[in-house]
């Protein structure tokens, strides 16, 4: 008989995810605990303040009980503005009462407040507080990115993510950068090593749309990429994005399953070249720059692949009334061959292996995207046809 307990082996091991918010959890459980003392002390005397003038007035009726334990808190509260028994026995009473006050006052009020205060001053409980509601809320986080360095390239990525509304998760190895990310107003991020499994999929990378790597050391780009990829194989849904120093490192990372390196010196050599090549009008290079570094919100430029099962290969753009019902553009079409068709007219003709650039507002390119995947004839069980 096959053992339940036997869970079967993930492709990349069974490593646990690091549960972040189960830390800050633990931590403010322990701050909990510390007050289990004065607790128990406050429980114990009030229950023996009630019960022993229970028995001195021989009197357990709802009402006298309810008195009793209303005078047993005003005399820790130090308020004690009446006595909580009738005329009978007041002698007694006013006798257990004193000598209640001078063993309780001192136990419950004194100690009991001291300890309070000292927990909650020297505990840091706000700031504990703070990043379990941050990891609570990481939990829950689906498509989004992992940004792993927090450095020049990474701020401005953050910046450029944050405008589109693209959520993602910082995670950064040197703690002396925390003070720099929180002032930075990073909304989600952790202090760990990135080339860890454990790390990787507390951060939710089994639910996220890619990884960006910008160290600055190539050895630790390539541990995320290896790390990453092991746990997220499926290319096409998930991307990797790196940088690297050369073009040697960035083919290598490519191999290792990186999806685009950039080598800073090259990307700022070629954009020099733009402008000597092509002088830049004020206008013109700004707006392009803006729409290819994706600092425009307001317009955008994607690329669309005609899937082969897409019931539009072999229409025209004019009949397919894609502008009309997204209010975005096809600017160019990119053959198979490499060959692109630029400002295509109606009368071009979609085919198989055709990749469009599609041009306008984001909400609109939002819905191009659905309206190509609306298209895509689907068989009897709901999959692609083969």
């Amino acid at each position: 008989m096959r053992n339940k307990n036997n869970k079967k082996e993930k492709h990349y091991g069974n490593v646990r995810p690091k549960n972040y918010r189960a830390i800050y959890e633990e931590k403010f459980y322990n701050i909990l605990f510390q007050l289990r003392y004065p607790l128990m002390t406050v429980i114990f005397f009030t229950t023996l303040g009630v019960i022993m003038l229970m028995i001195i007035n021989n009197k357990s009726d709802g009402q006298s009980v309810l008195n009793y334990f209303f005078h047993t808190v005003i005399t820790f509260s130090t308020v004690g503005y009446t006595e909580g028994y009738g005329t009978e026995n007041v002698n007694l009473n006013r006798f257990f009462s004193t000598l209640f006050i001078m063993i309780s006052i001192p136990l419950v009020y004194i100690y009991g407040l001291v300890t309070t205060v000292n927990v909650f001053l020297n505990s840091n409980i706000t700031e504990i507080f703070r990043y379990w509601r941050m990891y609570k809320a990481m939990d829950q986080l689906k498509g989004h990115y992992i940004v792993c360095r927090f450095n020049g390239i990474t701020r401005e990525l953050m910046k450029n993510l944050k405008k589109r509304g693209i959520k993602y998760v910082l995670v950064e190895p040197d703690p002396a950068l925390e003070e720099d990310i929180k002032n930075f107003g990073v909304e989600y991020y952790v202090i760990d090593e990135p080339h860890k499994r454990s790390v990787l999929l507390g951060v939710g990378i089994e639910r996220a749309k890619g990884v960006i790597s910008a160290f600055e050391e190539n050895t630790q780009d390539l541990s995320v990429i290896v790390t990453a990829r092991l746990i997220r194989p499926d290319r096409d849904k998930f991307s990797i994005f790196a940088t690297a120093t050369t073009e040697g490192a960035a083919e290598k990372m490519r191999l290792l399953g990186a999806t685009e390196v950039i080598v800073p010196d090259v990307a700022v050599g070629r954009r020099m070249s733009s402008f000597v090549l092509h002088p830049p009008s004020p206008t013109l290079s700004g707006f392009l720059e803006k729409i290819a570094y994706g600092e425009r919100t307001d317009i955008d430029i994607i690329e669309v692949k005609v899937d082969q099962q897409s019931d539009l290969i072999g229409k025209k753009l004019k009949d397919i009334r894609m502008r009309q019902e997204t209010g975005a553009t096809i600017v160019a079409i990119v053959r198979a061959d490499g060959k692109m068709k630029i400002a295509p007219s109606g009368d071009a003709e979609i085919k198989l292996g055709d990749s469009l650039i599609i041009f306008g507002h984001p909400k609109a390119l939002r819905r191009a995207e659905e309206f190509f995947e609306s298209h895509i004839v689907q068989n009897k069980e709901g999959d692609k046809v083969s």
